[in-house]
Parts: C-alpha cells; structure tokens; sequence
C-alpha cells in the first residue's frame, strides 16, 4: 500500500466519520444503563457491517475494475475522477446545514445484542449517502492489491472511521459525573456545527478532486498524479 493511498484512505474516512446520525443514536445510548458496554456494542455492530459492506462491494467491483483499467486511457480515466470530484461537490452545495435532526432510533431492548443490531441498522441507514466510503473503496480497487492489503486498507478506513465514536465514548468515561451538561453541549455542537462541517470538507475534497482531473485533462499533466 502506498503512502497516497494511505493518507487518501485516512482523509476520505474522517470526512465520512463526522455523520451527526451515527452520534445522536450513540449519545442516546450514553444515557441508559450500563452505558460503557453498549456503545461498545453499538460501535462494534456499526462498524462490522460498514466493514463486510465494502468485502461486498470490493470483491465484486474489483474484477470489473481490474478489466476495465487495462483497457480504459489515462484521459477517461481523468473525465471519471472529473465527474466523481463534481458529484461530490454538488453534494456537498446540496447539503443543507440548518434542517432539522432527525431522533435517533432506540432499540425495544436495552441488551447488548440491542446495540449492537442498532449499529447496524444505523450504518444501514446511512449505506444511500455513504459516497466517501465508495470513494474509497473505488480508489482501493484501483491500487489492483493483493486481498491481505485491500483488506488491511478496510480496517484503516473503518477504524478511522470509528474514533470519533470512541472519542465521544472516552469523553464519558473521564467526565461521567459531569455528563449531564457535557451531553447537552455535545448535542448542541452536533445539531450546529456536525452538518457545516460534512458540508465544507465535501465541497473542498470534491473541488480538490474536479480540479485535478481538470488539470490533467487540458494538460496531460495532473496536480497530484
């Protein structure tokens, strides 16, 4: 795995990290009983399922990609990261910052197994919006690595999806007797600047990846290679 790929797979799953659902389900976990145990299990049901999601979507993009890289130009190639880099930006002028959240969804039971399907309903959930986890698998797939390193690539990309989780989690455990006016902050950072932030990271990564595309294709020559 090569440096760019790496530092692209760890960039890529910060901007896809900071999704205001995945927080607002955990925080109500953060509330119930025993609390530590469950969001354990909720981040653990969320992120296997985001995990066996891109093995899926990997192993069955990978052939098709494989064949069509040996055959397709270097200036196709360009006009496809051009139109991702655009899709990306548009989504990201799409999105609004000021709708309201929606209420997160609390599982009937308060049991492990609970929170742990809630990771997964959640993660569920967001698979139509999760354009950077499909950016990230495209540019997996395109490395043509050996499957130990496609699959080393998915855990960096999911656990670097999953810190702010745990950092949400560590918060807790040190300021527990603080926790009931630290939720409510936390919640108001969430419903203010979570949106604001995906909005602009989206904008300046899809921009990023446009104008690359760009340059090389009036060129021949790319920023970033």
């Amino acid at each position: 795995m090569t440096g760019t790929l790496l530092l692209s797979i760890v960039g890529i799953g910060l901007v896809d990290s900071i999704n205001p659902s995945l927080f607002i389900a955990q925080l109500y976990l953060l509330t119930t009983v025993r609390p530590v145990p469950r969001v354990l299990s909720y981040i653990a049901g969320g992120v296997l399922a985001y995990f066996i999601g891109g093995v899926l979507i990997l192993t069955g993009a990978r052939a098709v990609i494989s064949d069509g890289l040996a055959q397709a130009s270097p200036t196709l190639l360009y006009g496809l990261q051009l139109a991702l880099g655009l899709l990306f930006l548009g989504f990201g002028l799409w999105l609004k910052t000021d709708a309201p959240l929606g209420e997160a969804r609390k599982p009937r039971s308060l049991t492990l197994w609970a929170s742990f399907v809630l990771g997964i309903v959640v993660i569920g959930n967001e698979v139509t919006t999760a354009l950077p986890y499909f950016v990230a698998i495209e540019q997996i797939a395109q490395a043509q690595m050996a499957l130990p390193e496609n699959l080393l690539a998915l855990v960096i990309y999911n656990l670097v999806f999953s810190l702010p989780l745990f950092a949400f989690l560590l918060i807790f455990v040190l300021f527990r007797q603080q926790w009931a006016g630290i939720i409510e902050r936390i919640n108001q950072g969430v419903q203010r600047w979570m949106p604001r932030i995906m909005k602009w990271l989206a904008i300046v990564f899809g921009a990023g990846l446009a104008l690359n595309a760009a340059v090389y294709l009036l060129t021949g020559t790319a920023l970033l290679g």
